[in-house]
């Protein structure tokens, strides 16, 4: 059987292949093709996920669809979104729909079943804080289940389905209630695009277009210029180790419980990373959490870039960093 190039199929635009590669539209599909003793690996849009040269085995590309909306007398509307709907393209129908909450998660790449599968989250808003339940396909068992909120294990850009074995569980579709949560807009950067409104003249569509000038400022467009978005995971630390690094280098904290999430693009800087480009893989200097393909041909060669980042600040200021994207495969 001939390998099958997955270059198109991840947004760093990386040369992979695999043995074997199938598209999945509906739940007897996925249940066919799950019937198979060698390795499986799970594609959404690829736009999280670090693709090393050989997927050894069946990858399956998830492309279940359909959006059901549901209103309910208070005025909350629960949604049924297949995996493979477009993230963003999902808070444009809700946006259209008048239906507030996912405003704040606009133009993140990627498709509906990742997002719970790293649990996104921006300005203020987490995916988990949304989600009533996640409809899997359990590839062990054989059988169909729906996992609440409660039982997805959400934590930082993460979820039961990242923690455990990667393709135990299928993630088919997603179960949101909307329409209940209060407008968010504290964060600065959103301040300052929405500072032309009164608060009352703040809506949903308003903060949408506002974290979308922004990301489109800060963030390549991963069509053009190869990325996976964040690469690195924004670090928690005590709030002692919160004061003395903010009279060190002068950084912004946002509580966490008892802790305080600190910007990794920050620390990236002060280490002499922003706006270098090494073995063509490029520390985007208006967002240094991003690394951008200039001329990468594998996917090794951002884990190297990463690896030293990741050494340099342990070094400098005894803080791990981790990585944001999964890496599926071997070189």
């Amino acid at each position: 059987m001939n390998a099958i190039s997955l270059k198109s199929f991840n947004s760093l635009g990386v040369e992979s292949e695999t043995s074997e590669l199938v598209h999945i539209r509906t739940l007897e599909e996925l249940e066919r093709a799950t019937e198979f003793d060698g390795p499986l690996y799970l594609l959404g849009e690829g736009t999280n996920v670090v693709l090393l040269r050989l997927l050894e085995g069946r990858t399956l590309k998830i492309n279940i669809k359909g959006v059901e909306c549901i209103p309910s007398s208070n005025g909350s509307y629960k949604l049924r979104v297949g995996a493979g709907e477009n993230w963003h393209r999902l808070v444009a129908y809700t946006l259209h729909k008048r239906i507030n909450g996912l405003e704040n998660l606009a133009l993140i790449p990627g498709s509906v079943g990742a997002a719970p599968f790293q649990n996104i989250g921006a300005y203020g808003r987490e995916l988990s804080k949304l989600i009533e339940s996640v409809e899997v396909f359990d590839i062990v068992t054989r059988r169909r289940r729906k996992l609440s909120s409660a039982h997805c294990s959400f934590g930082y850009r993460t979820s039961v389905f990242r923690t455990e074995k990667l393709t135990r569980c299928v993630i088919t579709h997603v179960n949101l209630v909307l329409g209940q949560q209060g407008l968010r807009f504290d964060y600065i950067d959103l301040q300052r695009r929405l500072n032309q409104y009164s608060r009352d003249e703040i809506t949903a569509r308003r903060i949408a277009a506002a974290v979308i000038q922004i990301r489109r400022n800060k963030l390549p467009d991963w069509r053009r210029l190869g990325n996976l978005g964040s690469f690195f995971k924004n670090p928690v630390i005590k709030e002692a180790e919160y004061r003395q690094l903010n009279r060190e280098v002068g950084i912004i904290g946002y509580p966490f419980l008892d802790k305080v999430r600190i910007p990794a693009a920050r620390l990236i800087e002060v280490c002499g990373w922003k706006g270098r480009c090494i073995d063509g893989v490029e520390v985007w200097a208006k967002q240094p959490l991003v690394l951008v393909n200039r001329s990468a041909r594998r996917g090794v060669q951002f884990l190297t870039v990463a690896t030293s980042i990741v050494n340099s600040i342990k070094s400098r200021f005894d803080i791990d960093l981790e990585l944001e994207p999964v890496v599926l495969g071997r070189d």
